[in-house]
């Protein structure tokens, strides 16, 4: 329990935290939504069970010579190392990104790398994988900042050290107040196989250092 609730706390970091120099700068830690401290968040025991209840449930051979044959051919994950999205021209690496000791999300240091949250799901797995990435800097635009310019059914590629690639295409947009995004519907588990892109939008706040949504791509693995 107390890895879920640290994960979560991660989580909301992600969504309630980012200013003009980054995307996911550093987060100030806030106060754990009461919401959240029940939810299920991905992590390495769901990963587990998930895989062997997809194992168990897996559809076999009918026996009725009859009967139409099943075509049973579970897409594989993978590890995210580049990320295209070729409607807006964007080609860039992926870097794993975790939690910093102090319980925050880590970030990317460069604003022309994505980051994806190791802690949660891969690409291609049933579960929203997550990659996020800085939408501006104090020099110009970063590597999300044309996220804002996507259309449902533009594809969404990701690949792998080997070259091995997955397409994604895009299903929804959705913009949420910086402290009031659903966290588990964007991180937690679900029997899609779903890649979700986070950015910041809105208006820039100088106040508070903080933009005040964040926008949400969602995609889901094309058929083959």
């Amino acid at each position: 329990m107390i890895k879920k609730i640290a994960l979560l706390i991660g989580f909301t970091l992600l969504l309630s935290a980012c200013s003009v120099e980054s995307v996911m700068d550093q987060f100030t830690k806030q106060d754990q939504p009461a919401e959240a401290s029940e939810a299920e968040v991905p992590n390495e025991d769901v990963l587990s069970d998930s895989a062997d209840e997809v194992a168990e449930e897996s559809p076999s051979a009918p026996e009725d010579d009859k009967a139409p044959a099943v075509n049973w051919d579970p897409p594989k994950s993978l590890i995210p190392t580049k990320l295209e999205i070729p409607s807006i021209g964007l080609s860039a690496p992926v870097e794993k990104v975790g939690l910093t000791e102090t319980g925050e999300m880590a970030v990317t240091d460069s604003f022309e790398t994505t980051g994806w949250y190791e802690k949660g799901y891969k690409p291609g797995s049933q579960g929203n994988a997550v990659i996020g990435g800085h939408v501006d800097s104090y020099e110009g635009a970063a590597i999300f900042y044309d996220l804002q310019f996507l259309s449902v059914g533009d594809e969404v590629v990701v690949s792998d050290e080997n070259g091995e690639q997955l397409v994604f295409v895009v299903t929804d947009m959705v913009e949420y107040p910086w402290d009031d995004a659903p966290v588990e519907e964007i991180f937690g588990y679900t029997t899609d196989r779903s890649l979700n892109l986070i950015t910041c939008t809105g208006d820039y706040d100088r106040d508070s250092n903080n933009y005040t949504q964040r926008l949400v791509v969602y995609t889901e693995l094309k058929e083959a």
